[in-house]
């Protein structure tokens, strides 16, 4: 302590420890503080990197099963196509083996396997029956965001899927639903059920106003779409070609849109465009469709066989032979088929359309021979038909204007000039627009009275949810 009775300059040397002391227990505080300062940034640190890592694993957890629930919906979807597709063969198998075999030869992450739920059934892929084979579903014009007399709203489907299924009277199907479990023993709390719900609709090829399609198994496909003559297109014309070039030749082009040998290879969000514009058309010109049809045309007694012409005192309404000629008058055309078949090449056929409307019918003319069968069109018609050409040789005199669909096989040339009302179908690596003056014209009414005849395509969107 202080003595009183000290002097100034004594006091003040006895002062100096006190104050040495609470300086230096400032400095320990401030120390700790410090210290204590470092500890919660080191303990802040740890937490935010190990945030970050759970952060991160969780992304990658969620990445892989985003990746794992499309590959699954693809899988079921070409499930589907390969059992109820429209081309040259079909699967017998169930939509559970099907579904099976995809997904077992897929790749799945360490430790996880994916398999179809046991609890649930697995339906099966409903007939996507059409003309001659069966009758098709009743459709109608659907909507995007509101239900139609028998369609479902189209939005959220998919772009490319909608674009087709709008465009004129489809018939949905329905839809299938099928679900998986997904386990995982690295980590059983990333467990989950992946549920995909697939929608089907048949669309007539004829919803499409022009086709030029591509053959990738008979054919060949398009390089490149038609050079198209001015006038070409009316209003509101669709159009659909599906290209694909070697990127090696054309740099714009998508690598996997090429493949330099065995099958075609496409990104995946046109697959419902190779459906309607590649495999499709190998069924119609395939014998499987042509010989149903003419199957159908002779059970109606409604073929004319130039090889073996019909005895003349049992005609067939609508036909006027003249030798080897024979002229098809469409007004007078009765029953939903009339097939002209020439397997010599010796026939020539003039056509003589309708005036007024009527039933739709299907009108085949089919040469087996190296020769083609003129085929020569005269006046206009206002009667739906459907015309299948196989190698023919097409004229159209006197620019008449023609309601209907007009399917022309590889094989046939089109000549003079038309004014066309509905649909037209043409190879695309030997589009005839250099010889045809042709102007198409879009008809929701001929459009709607070809559909219950025309072929149809098995369309499919699929979602997956978890």
């Amino acid at each position: 302590m202080n003595d009183p009775n000290a002097t100034p300059f004594e006091r003040t040397r006895v002062r100096r420890p006190s104050r040495f002391r609470s300086q230096k227990g400032m400095a320990s505080f401030a120390v700790l503080l410090f210290a204590m300062v470092s500890v919660l940034i080191l303990v802040a640190n740890f937490k935010l990197n190990y945030a970050v890592s759970a952060t991160s694993d969780a992304y990658d957890t969620f990445s892989s099963q985003v990746v794992e629930k499309n590959g699954i919906a693809q899988a079921v979807k070409e499930s589907i196509l390969a059992i109820g597709e429209t081309a040259i063969s079909n699967s017998s198998n169930s939509l559970r083996q099907e579904i099976q075999n995809r997904i077992s030869s897929m790749s799945w992450g360490s430790g996880v396997t994916v398999s179809i739920d046991p609890g649930t059934p697995v339906p099966n892929v409903p007939a996507n029956s059409f003309f001659p084979m069966g009758i098709p579903p009743s459709g109608s014009q659907p909507n995007y965001f509101t239900p139609s007399a028998f369609t479902r709203p189209v939005a959220g489907m998919g772009g490319l899927f909608t674009s087709l299924c709008v465009l004129g009277p489809v018939a949905d199907l329905g839809t299938l639903t099928v679900a998986f479990d997904r386990a995982s023993s690295a980590s059983p709390q990333d467990n989950q059920t992946y549920v995909v719900n697939a929608n089907l609709f048949s669309v007539p090829l004829t919803n499409v106003d022009v086709v030029a399609y591509g053959l990738p198994i008979s054919g060949s496909i398009p390089t490149s779409p038609p050079s198209v003559p001015p006038g070409f297109f009316g209003p509101d014309v669709s159009c659909l070609v599906t290209t694909s070039k070697n990127p090696a030749n054309d740099p714009t082009a998508y690598p996997d849109l090429f493949a330099s040998s065995g099958a075609e290879k496409l990104p995946y969000e046109y697959r419902n465009e190779v459906s309607f514009s590649w495999n499709a058309y190998e069924y119609l010109w395939s014998p499987a469709y042509q010989d149903a049809l003419i199957g159908t045309a002779a059970a109606a007694s409604a073929i004319y066989n130039f090889s073996s012409p019909p005895d003349p005192s049992d005609p067939i309404p609508g036909v006027t032979p003249t030798g080897n000629s024979i002229t098809v008058d469409c007004s007078a055309v009765t029953g939903s088929i009339l097939a002209v078949v020439d397997p010599t090449g010796i026939g020539s056929v003039t056509i003589t359309g309708s005036p007024a409307s009527g039933q739709p019918f299907v009108l085949l003319v089919r040469n087996t021979s190296g020769v083609p069968t003129p085929v020569t069109f005269t006046g206009g018609n206002n009667r739906p038909i459907i015309f299948y050409f196989v190698h023919a040789a097409v004229q159209f005199n006197g620019d008449p204007q023609i309601e209907g669909a007009l399917f022309l096989d590889p094989n046939t040339t089109a000549s003079g000039n038309v004014t066309w009302f509905g649909h037209l179908s043409f190879y695309g690596p030997s589009s005839p627009l250099g010889s045809l003056g042709i102007t198409m014209a879009d008809s929701a009414a001929v459009k709607a009275a070809l559909a219950p005849l025309a072929p149809h395509v098995l369309l499919v969107s699929t979602n997956s949810t978890r």
